[in-house]
């Protein structure tokens, strides 16, 4: 795996740093010494000397600008249902189909063409929220399904810009899984402690103007916050 901030791996000593702190905490040699906390704390420091961004918030613009179409298409999902929803996206040809065809054509939309890393994490972390959400029978809020999308977009950048170092310490697929389920499981316990900012947008309109962009950063500032 590379990093998600850069082409080529950043080498400043904060990412040096982070990187070190994912080896040991899969490293079966470190006894415990290194948690998921730890990891996700040092993670974000490190995104602070990520070359043209200048703080952590900064390297997530592209996904924080999708969560807000996010928020709009399933405040309109909930108003109206999934048929009209995709009709005014032009996406028709999706409506009725299973969630395993409707989450990746929704994502490819919301997220654009672009083939930058943090659009492919983006892509990929839109398909694993729309999916389950649109399986279920109780439709999530729009506030929660932003939330989740935020939560396992972190999740994604980390696992792939500490992808070498944690394959490298892990030594198995297994331990490997394991370990990004703890630092997922840190990351959501970080969102549910940061609380909510203010009430989220209440229209389609809300979420894509200037409100939606204010909550979605102060709720990824908060989360970040949180975990740092």
């Amino acid at each position: 795996m590379g990093t998600s901030s850069a082409r080529r791996g950043p080498t400043t000593g904060l990412w040096r740093s982070a990187k070190g702190a994912a080896t040991r905490y899969l490293s079966p040699g470190a006894g415990g010494e290194v948690g998921a906390r730890e990891v996700v704390a040092r993670y974000l420091a490190a995104l602070e000397e990520a070359p043209g961004q200048g703080e952590a918030l900064a390297a997530f613009r592209v996904t924080r600008k999708v969560a807000q179409d996010l928020g709009a298409l399933w405040q309109e999902v909930t108003a109206r249902g999934w048929g009209l929803a995709l009709k005014d996206r032009g996406l028709a040809s999706l409506s009725g189909e299973p969630a395993e065809l409707l989450a990746p054509g929704v994502s490819g939309v919301l997220a654009g063409s672009g083939g930058g890393l943090e659009e492919a994490v983006v892509r990929t972390a839109l398909a694993l929220v729309i999916g389950p959400a649109a399986k279920s029978q109780d439709r999530p809020e729009p506030a929660q399904m932003v939330r989740q999308f935020l939560v396992t977009a972190l999740h994604l950048r980390l696992a792939l810009d500490l992808g070498e170092p944690l394959e490298g310490a892990a030594g198995s697929s297994g331990r490997l899984r394991e370990g990004l389920n703890r630092i997922k499981a840190v990351i959501e316990a970080g969102a549910l402690a940061a609380g909510a900012p203010s009430e989220p947008p209440a229209t389609p309109g809300l979420w894509q103007g200037f409100t939606g962009w204010t909550w979605v950063t102060e709720v990824m500032a908060g989360l970040m916050k949180n975990l740092g």
